[in-house]
């Protein structure tokens, strides 16, 4: 099955090639012709193994450096309070230091739009194919592929869903066809997380309940439904689809004494979504922890602040970070994020495992406020609480002490995974760094630069594209 997600046959990209060439070159009289777009369609995806090829085109995209692969990580974790630049910073350097703009030094705010969008026309190749093949899994994947692909756009893009009060703001373009001249405008927010929802719903009726962690399955997108259902704030339904993954009992915590494991090896038990890398998909400097590690670039180091966030002796405390004196101490420290161990991106990227799928239910709970609600919540807690350090006392706290706590957890449990951000903003809360050097100390809620802006070249071929405010 791996061969699969490692690599694209070259009868596929040779198609692809040729539908993008028919598609942008054709004269308009040709065009007039037949509907070369759909015969190309049905020309491409013909055989079981051309939608093998095609879906595997998806889960390309996903180990992109423009995606899980490094830059969606890290660039709204170099934002928050979590990270500080050391003495040199390129990568993401205009976003940590709340500079950013729609032709960033990285190029970061038009690649990353344009890695999902590919993912979304890659999807809706496969969803617009005219075929009598038993594909339904494929197809599942296909809509579970635009859904995760529109919720991660509209979160980059877009202010969080209560920004407004019935989520009117800007969103992403919702495009669920494929037509290459099309100049789309921006949907709102509701409307992207309506499609979303509808996608994975969609989704979950025609995919297969495989148990591989590097593909999807109906757990994968519970979980993941549980995630876009807590940032929606509809608060029955994160309980309802984290209850059907963790009743599922195809998940276990990893033990306390096996924390590492979870970020350096395959399917551990508590792994519901990761992404793959191996040698075969050796991203080099284009890796996550290559940002982290002093053999890589060097470029991104722990903030104090988090890291005394961690009770001494907590397993996360003792793992995550690494002791470096050679940084030289000051305002850089002596900490690294050991997380991530392999510079070459060898380390799968975790989209969701099972711990965030309890703090989802925990926070979900708190919310619906009932002292059976509270109950489970404060239980949900100490379990995550205890795996980090076992001698810790259970979680008793009630209101808002509660809730603290529970994003708390999340800071330490899901840190450099990409959550702080969105955990801060869509709890309406700004960025205070105690500790920084990017000369930016604070971010008070709201600000319009909690979101990227929309990448210069995408602007200027598409006049229907409104800019985020701000840039």
């Amino acid at each position: 099955m791996k061969k699969y997600i490692n690599t694209i046959s070259g009868r596929f990209l040779l198609i692809f090639t040729l539908i993008v060439f028919s598609t942008l070159s054709c004269s308009k009289g040709f065009l007039e012709l037949e509907p070369q777009q759909a015969v190309s369609m049905n020309q491409a995806l013909v055989t079981a193994a051309d939608f093998r090829a095609a879906i595997t085109g998806c889960y390309d995209g996903l180990q992109n450096s423009s995606s899980y692969g490094k830059f969606f990580i890290l660039v709204t974790d170099v934002m928050s309070d979590d990270l500080k630049g050391n003495a040199v910073v390129n990568r993401a350097a205009d976003w940590h230091s709340y500079a950013g703009s729609s032709s960033d030094r990285s190029n970061l705010a038009q690649n990353i739009w344009e890695n999902y969008y590919r993912i979304i026309d890659r999807a809706n190749r496969i969803l617009e194919a005219d075929t009598d093949l038993d594909i339904d899994d494929i197809k599942g994947q296909a809509y579970a592929f635009r859904a995760l692909a529109y919720y991660d756009l509209v979160r980059i893009y877009g202010q969080h869903y209560t920004y407004t009060a019935d989520a009117s703001h800007m969103g992403v373009p919702i495009v669920t066809e494929v037509d290459p001249f099309q100049k789309p405008a921006r949907n709102t927010v509701k409307e992207v997380y309506d499609q979303v929802i509808e996608d994975f719903t969609t989704a979950l009726g025609l995919i297969n309940d495989n148990k591989n962690s590097f593909y999807f399955s109906q757990n994968v997108i519970k979980a993941l439904l549980s995630r876009v259902y807590l940032y929606k704030e509809d608060w029955a339904n994160a309980v309802a689809m984290a209850n059907d993954v963790i009743g599922s009992g195809d998940y276990s915590l990893v033990p306390n004494a096996d924390y590492p494991t979870i970020f350096s090896s395959d399917h551990s038990s508590e792994s519901i979504f990761e992404v793959d890398m191996n040698p075969v998909d050796n991203l080099g400097g284009g890796s996550l922890a290559s940002n982290y590690l002093a053999s890589g670039y060097n470029e991104y180091l722990p903030t104090l602040d988090l890291y005394d966030t961690i009770t001494d002796g907590d397993v996360r405390k003792e793992t995550m970070f690494l002791e470096d004196l050679s940084i030289g101490g000051g305002d850089f420290g002596t900490l690294r994020v050991y997380k991530y161990t392999n510079e070459l991106g060898y380390d799968n990227s975790p989209v969701i495992r099972l711990s965030e799928v309890y703090l989802t239910r925990a926070e979900a709970n708190y919310h619906i406020g009932t002292p059976a609600a509270i109950t489970a919540a404060q239980d949900d807690l100490t379990l995550i609480r205890q795996r980090g350090l076992p001698a810790a006392p259970a979680v008793t706290e009630t209101g808002t002490d509660l809730l603290d706590e529970i994003l708390r957890e999340r800071r330490i449990e899901l840190c450099f995974e990409g959550h702080r951000l969105w955990d801060l903003t869509r709890n309406k809360m700004g960025v205070y760094r105690r500790d920084h050097t990017s000369g930016v100390s604070e971010v008070p809620y709201p600000d319009d630069r909690f979101v990227l802006a929309i990448g210069l070249q995408e602007t200027e071929v598409n006049d229907n594209i409104i800019q985020n405010p701000g840039y």
